[in-house]
């Protein structure tokens, strides 16, 4: 099976049937609000996106700053979602560019305003190259987004503790399904951007999640409930279920 066929496999991972697809759209949503006041606050014009995903980011992009951003160039390396996306956005794509590349393989002379990883850096052979990589196509006074799953999660070192995970960084299966090839902490990420060449302006979590995903269903959590742990989230990087990295050049 080549590259794409296994990128095209992982598409099923975004369907609404995969059981962590309500907790996923929760915390990046949260991820997504964050990027849109970044993009408003400091008027960017010019947006990179490293992947199309759950459609979330791309779609709060399109809906808040459709006529204000110049350029929203989106990275794609699974043609199946990109032609979901493209036949979602057929008539309004405006100022939206797809491009079906791999990241590794992308190349560029623009330089972008914000660039955003959601979810990117636990899918690739080699994070330092990305990340490397891409620094090159950040403006400077420019930002890039970062976020990850935490292997140190407040659920998974309960579960460690109570003898129910032997190692915090092992992969699930659902891990492999997904095609998640690491788990980062925030000491992990952060080195990593860190050595890349980028200085890390805010370092902030995506959801606290005390408890399984199997467990908050079986509890029936209400939107209340969620809310006010991704608002707890933010304060909690080291424990929260993702971690967003905010850096610049």
């Amino acid at each position: 099976m080549n590259i794409e066929e296994n990128l095209n496999e992982y598409h099923d991972s975004y369907n609404s049937d995969n059981k962590f697809f309500d907790e996923n759209h929760y915390f990046i949503g949260h991820f997504a609000k964050k990027l849109c006041n970044e993009i408003r606050e400091n008027s960017y014009r010019s947006v990179l996106s490293l992947g199309i995903g759950h459609q979330v980011v791309n779609s709060g992009i399109r809906k808040e700053f459709e006529f204000s951003l110049q350029s929203h160039t989106i990275l794609e390396g699974s043609l199946s979602i990109i032609k979901e996306l493209s036949d979602k956005i057929s008539d309004q794509k405006g100022n939206v560019e797809l491009v079906h590349t791999y990241f590794e393989d992308y190349d560029t002379d623009k330089q972008f305003d914000l660039i955003e990883m959601g979810f990117v850096l636990e899918h690739v052979e080699d994070p330092y190259f990305i990340l490397e990589k891409y620094s090159h196509f950040l403006k400077p006074g420019g930002t890039i987004f970062i976020a990850v799953p935490n292997a140190k999660s407040l659920h998974r070192m309960i579960g460690y503790e109570a003898g129910l995970l032997d190692n915090l960084y092992k992969l699930s299966e659902y891990d492999i399904k997904f095609g998640h090839k690491r788990y980062f902490d925030l000491d992990s990420i952060s080195d990593v951007v860190s050595k890349a060449g980028f200085k890390i302006n805010k370092s902030s979590g995506l959801m606290l999640k005390p408890i399984t995903t199997g467990q908050m269903a079986v509890l029936g959590w209400t939107d209340n409930i969620y809310n006010a742990l991704l608002k707890l989230g933010d304060n909690y990087p080291e424990i929260a279920n993702c971690i967003l990295i905010e850096a610049t050049i």
